[in-house]
């Protein structure tokens, strides 16, 4: 992937994202071990999640209504992920290249740097088990949920959130396309991400798109944008799973029938007491963290709450009352190095603001993207996103990628109605 060098505005690709990182393959390094960076180690052998992996899905005093979490055999064969050399990454925290060129001491498979060149013994524990681990998936814990009467009016949690001026949008419908893949986190690489995607934006999004291919390809999006995003999918674990026996499914510990939502508002707003900059075309980013059970936690950032509660943000999966439809928040950083248009962990070269929604030092605003995903619940207990098998289904794994490909002329046009405080939407491209 290029970097950019950025002058008056006009964005110029040149380069590798291999140097991205400060500097050789001593800056990548780093980035993955965690010696200069928050992203955790590259390396997350056999890590679990961080919930109390050994508790009951579901006491058997709080069934009732809320219907079987483990209901229809879906836990039982488990499958986790495991993780020791899976190329998956953190689907976008795998600190290799989205290419897979294996430059700078990067394996393709590996999801780690290889500084010593010893990709063949990874290169041989991937042909013996290519999704490793799935013994230890089982669904999410009856602690993963609560009442949201029993959150905190907080307006917000975790990072990300804070606007200001005006804001723009687009109409990408709810639900392209389905696949287990990630082009960015494992390219080239069929079932990827051991969990399902859901897509909306551009059509064609699986594992061998690249540029070239994103370019050429239809769009959902009504002003025909071509960006690409995408999260995991919601599912009612007692309904009627499509991918029962397949990879990315039931294989991997996800089951029960994939919930659409009921609308997906994808804005972006500006913050802090700066003019934003205009998104630079072919941006890629993530946020929130696949692995952050494996990784400590590190990089989580899942927001829930109910669309007749919205004050009352919460990480664990909210059971709404009322009326109240579950809404996930997936909060992405809107603070640009400037140069570069990806990083090796997809995150050195982005940022978010502070609590007043300011960039650091070093870092350029630019408009902080929030999608807004809206779905019917299931009663009780009987919901949770996909995951990789050894996370569980832990609400705290919620995460998205995107990479915008809207042209140039539209990301400046969305910067200036942020930056003169209007609403605008659907920008031609």
């Amino acid at each position: 992937m290029a970097a950019l060098l950025v002058t008056a505005g006009v964005v110029v690709a040149a380069g590798s994202a291999a140097a991205e990182d400060g500097g050789g393959d001593g800056g990548i390094l780093s980035s993955l071990t965690g010696s200069s960076s928050s992203e955790g180690s590259g390396d997350e052998s056999d890590s679990e999640s961080g919930d109390d992996n050994g508790s009951d899905q579901n006491s058997g005093d709080d069934s009732g209504d809320e219907g079987d979490q483990n209901g229809d055999g879906q836990g039982g064969d488990g499958q986790a992920q495991g993780d020791e050399n899976d190329d998956q990454g953190q689907d976008g925290d795998q600190g290799q290249q989205r290419r897979g060129q294996g430059n700078n001491g990067m394996t393709q498979d590996d999801g780690e740097v290889d500084a010593d060149n010893e990709g063949a013994d990874v290169e041989a524990a991937e042909a013996a088990d290519p999704f490793p681990g799935r013994d230890e998936a089982r669904n999410a814990d009856r602690g993963d949920y609560v009442d949201i009467n029993q959150v905190e009016a907080n307006g917000n949690i975790g990072e990300g959130g804070s606007f200001s001026g005006g804001s723009y949008s687009v109409d990408c419908g709810v639900s392209d396309h389905n696949n287990s893949d990630n082009y960015m986190a494992a390219p080239g690489k069929k079932n990827g991400a051991q969990h399902v995607h859901d897509y909306v934006g551009n059509e064609s999004t699986d594992a061998n798109s690249d540029d070239d291919s994103l370019e050429q390809a239809g769009t959902s999006c009504g002003n025909g944008d071509q960006s690409t995003f995408f999260w995991p999918v919601l599912r009612n674990i007692n309904g009627q799973s499509p991918d029962e026996g397949e990879d990315g499914g039931s294989l991997d510990g996800n089951v029960g029938s994939i919930l659409k939502p009921t609308s997906a508002q994808l804005t972006f707003r500006g913050h802090g007491d700066e003019p934003v900059e205009p998104m630079p075309t072919h941006l890629m980013m993530i946020m929130g963290n696949a692995k952050q059970g494996a990784q400590n936690g590190e990089n989580a950032n899942a927001k829930y709450t109910c669309s007749n509660a919205q004050d009352r943000v919460t990480e664990q999966y909210p059971i709404c009352s009322g009326g109240g439809k579950l809404m996930r928040l997936l909060d992405y950083p809107s603070c640009w190095d400037g140069q570069n248009l990806e990083s090796a962990n997809f995150r050195d070269h982005m940022a978010f603001a502070d609590d007043d929604g300011n960039c650091s030092d070093g870092f350029k605003p630019i408009p902080a993207l929030r999608i807004t995903l809206t779905y019917d619940q299931p009663a009780g207990r009987t919901f949770q996103i996909d995951s990789f098998p050894n996370e569980t289904h832990d609400p705290k794994t919620d995460h998205s990628d995107f990479e915008n490909l809207a042209s140039q002329d539209s990301n400046d046009a969305g910067a200036a109605c942020i930056n003169e405080n209007r609403t605008c939407a659907n920008l031609p491209q």
